[in-house]
């Protein structure tokens, strides 16, 4: 699978999960080696997104990616800062 196919299904898997914790998933990255990948997510609220949201939401994320990805992976999960949402909800 290719990086952006991997990111696209991650992306599918972590939707749900972001807006039950009442967040919005902007956008999932692949970087690196598909052996050793590091995966970026994005993440945003309404009013913004802090430091401890961040760190709860690496939590989650973390747990949901162990059940998906076989090898070592890094996790980076942060703001949007200019980045417009990946998909429609719709």
């Amino acid at each position: 699978m290719d990086k952006i196919a991997f990111a696209d299904e991650l992306f599918n898997q972590l939707d749900d999960l972001a807006t039950a914790e009442g967040l919005q998933l902007v956008d999932v990255e692949i970087k690196g080696q598909m052996q050793r990948p590091i995966v970026i997510v994005y993440l945003d609220k309404d009013g913004g997104i802090g430091i401890d949201v961040l760190a709860a939401a690496n939590r989650w994320i973390g747990a949901a990616l162990d059940d998906c990805i076989d090898s070592a992976y890094t996790l980076e999960v942060s703001s949007p800062g200019g980045r417009e949402r990946k998909k429609d909800n719709g």
